[in-house]
């Protein structure tokens, strides 16, 4: 994240520079664009009363996120609360409401990799997967489908906040509960099986009814399966693998985000206090900066870093040179430059 060059920045921004002191205001300017680098990422899920929320928080809160060792702070609101933010996740359930479609179409997320919808409660719905296909076609925008409550309970973030146990699942599994005991919790409660009424609420609070059936499932058709595979089995159908892969993209994008706006901001300082120029110029042309460069380069681009041996980044500065000289775009421009100066840079470490 370049934290020991951002305290070079600020000790040589306090100093003078060849005898002229440095003004409050460019001090104060460089401490300002470091700070906006250096403040959380905030990931805002919302959406109408009663779709969920509180369970893809728990989900989201649960992960762990790449911010380029940024703070993360997950908030939930009801979708009336104002506050800056830098990843949105709407959450729907059921069908798409006008509420969702005009909240979305107001494009709060800005841009589309800012934004995760999620259409949670997916386990009460006959076809989850064509409800999310038919609210992405609503909303022009991918919709991911989730067992919220059940993938919750699985991380033991769910309501009870207690772990799955396993044993009593398998009890369960061992059992001759039949589908049709699975149908609602009173059926459940009233079979006759040899796991009490107490450990089988235990299930239901921690995965729902759908969960439980779900799991066991699982583990009358893999019966070798060890408890890990058989919730990482159950993680999979609940579809939370594609929210937080999605949720963690939209956060490393914001972050890495933050170094572009921050050499922006840089560069106009630079431009309007030559006090610290000099300051700044070093700065930039750091190893952190320069990578920082790179990394948001190739996001803009879409483009993997390629790390492989010296041969393989001399070929890659040399494509992203002539792709660079041959761009009609200038900001495709200044990301091929930047993927060929960092790729140049690695050359010389």
């Amino acid at each position: 994240m370049g934290v020991a060059s951002f305290g070079r920045l600020r000790d040589r921004t306090a100093a003078s520079s060849c005898g002229v002191p440095v003004s409050d205001d460019a001090r104060k300017a460089v401490d300002t664009a470091l700070q906006d680098r250096l403040r959380p990422v905030i990931v805002r899920v919302t959406g109408r009363t009663g779709v969920g929320k509180s369970a893809i928080v728990a989900i989201v809160e649960s992960t762990r996120l790449d911010a380029d060792g940024l703070e993360v702070r997950v908030r939930e609101d009801s979708g009336v609360d104002g506050t800056d933010f830098d990843v949105l996740v709407y959450v729907i359930a059921g069908a798409v409401s006008p509420v969702d479609t005009e909240f979305l179409a107001s494009d709060p997320g800005g841009m589309p990799n800012g934004t995760v919808v999620v259409l949670t409660k997916a386990d009460t719905l006959d076809d989850p997967a064509a409800s999310a296909a038919a609210a992405s076609r609503q909303l022009v925008r991918t919709v991911l489908p989730v067992m919220g409550a059940t993938a919750a309970g699985l991380r033991g973030t769910g309501p009870s906040g207690a772990s799955l146990v396993m044993p009593d699942a398998r009890a369960v599994a061992a059992s001759d509960v039949g589908p049709a005991d699975l149908l609602t919790v009173d059926r459940f409660l009233a079979a006759d099986i040899a796991v009490s009424t107490r450990r089988r609420e235990a299930l239901i609070e921690c995965i729902e009814l759908r969960g439980v059936a779900l799991l066991i499932d699982v583990l009358r058709q893999r019966t070798a399966l060890s408890d890990g595979d058989a919730l990482r089995a159950l993680a999979e159908v609940t579809g939370v693998d594609e929210v937080t892969a999605s949720v963690s993209t939209a956060v490393s994008t914001a972050a890495a985000g933050r170094d572009a706006d921050l050499h922006r901001s840089l560069q106009q300082i630079c431009a309007r206090y030559r006090q610290v120029r000099g300051a700044v110029e070093s700065y930039l042309a750091s190893d952190e900066a320069v990578a920082a460069d790179m990394r948001c380069a190739a996001m803009h681009l879409g483009v993997p870093i390629e790390t492989g041996s010296e041969q393989a980044v001399v070929e890659q500065a040399a494509l992203w040179k002539q792709r660079a000289a041959a761009a009609e775009e200038s900001e495709v421009r200044r990301s091929a430059l930047a993927l060929c100066r960092g790729y140049v840079r690695m050359l010389h470490k």
